[in-house]
């Protein structure tokens, strides 16, 4: 593709990082199914371990380059580099960018297993973390130290669905010269853009909306090239190994022709289930970005784009009919019939998961609204049967 920033973000999305294969033609990308890669001479190959050429695919592969020129433009940034899943991601750039006696910032209710690495593991290196409630700017402020390295966030929080403030907490990161990293899985940049907001580093599951379609594992970190070297080498490659395969990045981009489309249909189908789940009487919450009932609905329409995500979450009441909130919670996803009980989110079915405190995570699929909205009727009636 040829440079040309007039393009819209549809043809970006086809077009960036791809050609047709220069030995056949193909249109479509083969997939380099290789660990290794031939030189010509020992001196091209020391000049491919110097440049970072094609040497071996744990390292560097055309699927993946492609894949990683593709994310890079989907977030206005220098460089991408992917991995074999999300936590592969986010393993990687931790353990690159901390070290003993630095001290992370993190947002409470992050990914469980974000946390785990984080408690279970940075935590026995000698790397202090302080969990606060990032909803709330000055929580953060509050929680620096000289000693703070780096402050990470997601937004939306899962499964709660609060928004953390993206721009005012990288300026208290950045006034501490410490680093803001997003992961921003759940929005994608079709909704959220986290380094134009302030972040260093913006981090995604690919597995999840990216791929769009359950198939298949991914995760990618996105920012300045002279932060992702730091994490490429020796991070990656040599700390945690978590090379993406190279059908899985062939996977993952066709997938991601029609992350546009697909965002927007899964944020309309969102949002009619949220406000149909709204109008419910046996329904106590429904939390949701779009809904002007959420508390950070405003800082949805600016961070957002002003679409709500993929993900809803609500609360049934307690003592309905005599039974308690988490027996009717159960009887009412176990009545669901078109809606799969599963975990995961951003793909074309829609699934359904008790969390904490019986809140119930609908990752909303790219079925019919009425269809979905009618399940969830059906199984709203079943509670009273």
């Amino acid at each position: 593709m040829q440079k040309n920033t007039d393009y819209d973000l549809e043809t970006k999305l086809i077009h960036q990082g791809h050609s047709p294969d220069p030995a056949t033609g193909a249109l479509a990308s083969p997939i380099y199914q290789t660990a290794t890669f031939a030189a010509h001479s020992v001196e091209h190959f020391e000049e491919l371990c110097r440049t970072w050429g094609y040497v071996y695919s744990r390292e560097c592969n055309p699927n993946l380059t492609e894949l990683e020129s593709k994310l890079a433009m989907l977030e206005g940034a220098d460089s991408a580099i992917v991995s074999a899943s999300g936590m592969g991601a986010i393993a990687s750039t931790l353990l690159s960018l901390v070290k003993t006696g630095d001290h992370i910032v993190s947002a409470d209710g992050i990914f469980s297993h974000t946390r785990l690495l984080m408690t279970e593991l940075l935590a026995k290196f000698g790397v202090e973390i302080t969990f606060v409630d990032a909803t709330v700017s000055d929580n953060i402020r509050a929680a620096m130290k000289p000693a703070t390295k780096l402050v990470y966030v997601e937004s939306p929080l899962n499964p709660s669905l609060e928004l953390v403030d993206i721009r005012a907490v990288a300026d208290i990161a950045h006034q501490n010269k410490s680093l803001l990293i997003v992961d921003s899985t759940f929005c994608t940049p079709i909704l959220q853009r986290p380094l134009e907001l302030g972040a260093d580093l913006v981090v995604h599951s690919l597995t999840k909306f990216m791929n769009g379609h359950g198939d298949t594992l991914g995760g990618a970190v996105i920012g300045s090239r002279e932060l992702i070297e730091l994490i490429k080498w020796p991070g990656l490659c040599c700390f945690t190994g978590a090379a993406l395969a190279p059908n899985n990045a062939w996977m993952i981009m066709r997938g991601m022709k029609t992350l546009d489309m697909r965002m927007k249909k899964h944020c309309e189908n969102g949002l009619a289930l949220a406000e149909f789940l709204t109008s419910q009487s046996e329904i106590e919450e429904v939390r949701y970005p779009a809904l002007k009932s959420h508390p950070h609905y405003e800082l949805c329409q600016s961070q957002m784009n002003g679409l709500g995500g993929g993900i809803v979450s609500f609360r049934l009441k307690e003592d309905i009919h005599g039974l308690t909130r988490d027996q009717v919670s159960r009887k009412f996803v176990n009545s669901l019939k078109l809606t799969t009980i599963a975990t995961s989110l951003g793909e074309e079915h829609t699934l359904v998961q008790m969390n904490g405190e019986n809140l119930i995570r609908i990752a909303v699929g790219l079925e019919s609204a009425k269809d979905i909205i009618a399940d969830f009727r059906q199984a709203l009636d079943a509670v009273h049967g």
